[in-house]
């Protein structure tokens, strides 16, 4: 893992617009300009306009509530917690909050029992305070630690077995309605892509299902996966169904080789689909390359629009590539 420095602007392009606008007003004829700034660990601080807004973190997470309120973490690295921020004016500032699932409010001190891999998720209606529930996902290895928040980041509780098989790698994180939220990761011990998912806001996690189907069974040792996404407009004729994308071998003579001799290139772009809330999935093939061809060096990813459209971007190291469809992930547009 890299060790970046967070900026405020940095998560997906489309967001970091947004932020630069809200900074800087765009002119009649177009312009305007970015404001880049580091975030700090310690809680309570406020960025920019501290001497402490600096920080250790790397792999940030960025998204937004039905408020407009900008929540973003990040992690210091195995056993050294994860870190949180909330911005309510539109990205001008970030004040750094109490460590999700740190011992105690310190957020850059001590052991804490994340701090791998960090994804974040808020869920798409309101809880019965009048919040819309944090959830930020950090991996342990051992397990998943899910922490949330019901206060508008104020608080957290910690699930540190948020995930139902242990031993674990990159895991990803998306809500849905008041309290329901879902987890993927791969289980280090077949290096599947599992997905169990909880209805009382992450307390506890009872429902386990597999992203990769029976038809693509050569693809569970052989894959890098990508984030997982769930449908949650009301707008959308497919609300409520579960997208998890990854990127894997093509064939079973390709996972025999990628895991004996190696080289794994995963050339092959899929989406695993549920439509009975994770319980089980339906892989769909987005994309395939000519062999050699890998796109599993950067994460995979899929998104999802007002309508039910659903998005998915890959690269192999040279090019960026999208693609989308418009039902439910069975075809696709070219790359």
């Amino acid at each position: 893992m890299r060790r970046l420095l967070l900026l405020a602007v940095v998560a997906t392009a489309a967001l970091a617009v947004s932020l630069a606008a809200a900074a800087a007003p765009p002119s009649k004829g177009g312009g305007g300009s970015f404001a880049n700034y580091s975030l700090a660990e310690t809680t309570g601080t406020t960025c920019p306009g501290s001497s402490a807004c600096s920080n250790i973190a790397a792999e940030p997470a960025i998204r937004a509530d039905g408020a407009g309120r900008f929540f973003a973490s990040s992690e210091n690295g195995l056993g050294g917690g994860t870190v949180a921020f909330r911005s309510t004016d539109n990205g001008l500032h970030y004040t750094t909050l109490a460590s999700p699932d740190a011992g105690s409010s310190a957020n850059d001190t001590g052991f804490a029992p994340g701090g791998g891999d960090t994804d974040l998720s808020i869920a798409p209606v309101k809880n019965a305070a009048g919040f819309y529930n944090v959830y930020v996902a950090s991996l342990t290895l051992a397990n998943v630690d899910v922490s949330t928040s019901t206060d508008n980041g104020a608080t957290w509780s910690l699930n540190p077995i948020g995930a139902l098989v242990s031993g674990d790698d990159r895991e990803w994180i998306a809500a849905d309605g008041a309290a329901n939220v879902c987890v993927s990761y791969h289980d280090v011990a077949t290096f599947n892509i599992d997905v169990n998912c909880s209805s009382d806001a992450g307390a506890t996690f009872t429902q386990l299902g597999e992203a990769i189907d029976s038809n693509h069974s050569y693809a569970v040792n052989a894959n890098s996966t990508g984030n997982l996404m769930i449908d949650t407009s009301p707008a959308s004729p497919y609300q409520h169904t579960i997208y998890q994308t990854f990127s894997a071998v093509d064939n079973t003579s390709e996972q025999a080789t990628c895991v004996t001799t190696g080289p794994c290139n995963y050339r092959d772009v899929f989406m695993a689909v549920s439509t009975d809330g994770g319980k089980t999935f339906t892989d769909h093939l987005v994309h395939s390359a000519p062999p050699g061809t890998s796109y599993g060096h950067q994460f995979v990813n899929v998104s999802v629009d007002r309508a039910g459209n659903v998005y998915s971007v890959y690269t192999d190291d040279h090019h960026v590539y999208y693609s989308f469809s418009t039902n439910q992930g069975p075809t696709w547009s070219g790359p």
